[in-house]
């Protein structure tokens, strides 16, 4: 135990540590006596120190490199510290990189508030303090080294995410390429099954006993309700491709005209819908028009059951958010159960109670993912529900 116990210790010893990226510092003075001071002064943080001798030739340093922070001193001939920083400034490499004035203690209130105005971080005062002097320094380098460490994590993710989105992308395109041939595929035998069926009744109908004939409707039916199927997903497959033209859309007079054509298709029906004037929503309209159907349909099947059966559609500003609600009256739906609402074929109520493929609320939620919005409902049984959507 012992041998092996010293063997790892050995081991981890002899590993070698990583070595850690020197980084830059410019330090800019026409007196190369100063330079060499604080070359000496900041040799302990063992960085790269990179000398200019004037502005001019820190500004070409800042063309080749980038630094973590520049040491500038204030008083040079023909360009001094304070036109130096300025151009530093100008250029969009360089105009976040910290600088630091190094300045004569008895200039200090006059330079300090031009240089802090021209984007300064910090002053050193000469003398020269070497401790302050590197303590200062220090903290811009390792600053610098965690942007650049957060710099390479960010490159790193933004190549995983867009790897994961392509390859993310290209198997729902296979999945929608093949769930689309596979609704296409078995329409076609669905609709000649539910064909078959109906001359099988018209043509044979009445030489066929009740049970015969009962058993035909109940194919038929079953054939219609897949086939609404296979439109649903149909649908929802088109709904994925294509651009989104935005332009404004007049909800209320869709809603008017969606409502119209319930009426027109359910003359027995007394329902009460009442839309209100001047809602409009950015979208595409003719996307915004399923959405619209899809509630309001979803609204006039659920009321169904009332003696007294109403609709309303507006528009509500909550938090300055203006959300636009197709609200009704009918049967409801218990909020436990309100995340299966959005789903295809999720269905809350039984087939007997409520016809319909379960595909309305999902394709709703499919075009208001696409516009960027949201969509929610809330009820309760017995009380109606209302549902909800931002674009």
């Amino acid at each position: 135990m012992v041998t092996r116990t010293s063997e790892t210790a050995a081991a981890t010893e002899s590993t070698p540590a990583k070595a850690k990226t020197k980084v830059s510092v410019l330090v800019v003075d026409d007196d190369a006596t100063k330079r060499f001071a604080l070359r000496t002064i900041l040799a302990p943080l063992d960085e790269e120190v990179v000398e200019a001798s004037s502005g001019a030739d820190a500004l070409r340093q800042l063309l080749r490199h980038e630094f973590a922070v520049v040491l500038l001193d204030v008083r040079m001939p023909i360009m001094d510290g304070f036109e130096t920083a300025q151009l530093i400034r100008q250029r969009p490499r360089s105009e976040l990189t910290p600088i630091i004035f190094v300045t004569a203690l008895d200039q200090a209130e006059t330079d300090m508030g031009r240089g802090y105005n021209l984007g300064a971080v910090d002053f050193v005062f000469a003398p020269v303090v070497p401790s302050i002097m590197r303590a200062k320094v220090s903290v811009f380098v390792e600053l610098y080294r965690a942007q650049q460490e957060l710099r390479r994590y960010r490159t790193q993710l933004e190549t995983l995410v867009e790897e994961r989105t392509i390859a993310l992308t290209a198997i729902n395109r296979e999945l929608e390429a093949f769930s689309y041939s596979v609704s296409h595929d078995l329409r076609g035998p669905l609709v000649s099954f539910d064909a078959l069926g109906k001359t099988l009744l018209e043509d044979y109908g009445k030489q066929l006993d009740k049970r015969a004939t009962a058993n035909l409707r109940k194919m038929r039916d079953a054939s219609e309700r897949m086939t609404s199927v296979f439109d649903g997903l149909q649908m929802l497959f088109r709904l994925t491709s294509g651009e989104i033209r935005r332009e404004e859309v007049d909800v209320s007079a869709l809603s008017s005209q969606i409502a119209d054509e319930l009426r027109a298709g359910a003359a027995d029906r007394n329902v009460q819908v009442n839309i209100a004037e001047g809602v409009t929503v950015s979208g595409d309209k003719r996307l915004v028009r399923i959405l619209l159907s899809n509630l309001i349909n979803n609204a006039w099947k659920f009321t169904g059951t009332k003696s007294s059966p109403m609709i309303w559609i507006g528009q509500e500003v909550v938090d300055g958010e203006p959300r636009i609600f197709v609200k009704d009256n009918g049967v409801g739906f218990d909020m436990i159960d309100s995340h299966r609402l959005f789903g295809a074929f999720q269905r809350l109520h039984s087939q007997s109670e409520f016809a319909g493929a379960g595909m309305g609320l999902a394709t709703a939620r499919r075009i208001v993912n696409r516009h960027g919005g949201r969509i929610w409902a809330e009820g309760a049984v017995g009380e109606g529900a209302t549902f909800y959507f931002v674009l």
